[in-house]
């Protein structure tokens, strides 16, 4: 169970319809009373044992309202409503959590509390094909652009960005795809070491963009 909850950490920090138009809107809308739903599984396996779900949740993203940082600068404040359930041991569980954002300076900012006055960058307004930076413990490199699928629908032309972590001294890769006008719209991580898989997978399942 560790090592899910290691990939549902790192997918965390990275952050949150039909077919879009890819130049329309932000890369990251923050409007208020906009909503995101999402599901997310974890499969895990061994050489010896075929891959099985251990891990299943959903999440209902709210941004909520506009409030300022300690340091006066303006955030949106958004609700993350996490429903989780474990297959073993066999357990369900419910968890309310907040997050600050802002754009600033063609960045994407995360904040943890409004005490936070650094904050991470989550992802670029502008996206270009080779750009990186730190986001928190992980390395974010643009990788291109690429029309994705999800439950909530086909997203034209949105922008992958690999998220690469080492942790315990394993490297892990997590890829993300966000789209204009409707933000992060899925997360994906397949990775093997030492006889031991794991697949996560997380996708937009319906989005209320106000």
């Amino acid at each position: 169970m560790r090592r899910v909850l290691t990939v549902v950490a790192i997918a965390a920090v990275a952050l949150t319809g039909t077919s879009c138009n890819p130049d329309a809107g932000s890369i990251f809308p923050m409007t208020i009373g906009s909503v995101w739903n999402t599901e997310f599984y974890v499969l895990q396996g061994t050489t010896a044992a075929a891959l099985d779900t251990v891990q299943t949740g959903v999440t209902m993203s709210t941004a909520a309202e506009k409030v300022n940082l300690t340091n006066g600068k303006e955030v949106v404040k958004f609700r993350n409503e996490n429903t989780v359930h474990n297959f073993v041991p066999e357990s369900t569980f419910s968890t309310t959590s907040y997050s600050y954002m802002r754009e600033e300076d063609d960045a994407i900012l995360s904040y943890a509390a409004p005490d936070d006055t650094t904050g991470d960058t989550v992802m670029m307004s502008n996206p270009a094909v080779g750009q990186s930076w730190s986001q928190g413990p992980l390395t974010a490199i643009v990788v291109g652009q690429e029309d994705v699928t999800v439950a909530a629908g086909t997203y034209r032309n949105a922008w992958k960005v690999k998220l690469v972590s080492n942790v315990g001294g394993a490297t892990i890769e997590l890829f993300s795809w966000s789209a204009r006008g409707t933000g992060n719209v899925k997360m994906y991580h397949e990775g093997e070491q030492a006889g031991f898989s794991q697949v996560f997978s997380q996708e937009l399942t319906s989005a209320t963009i106000k």
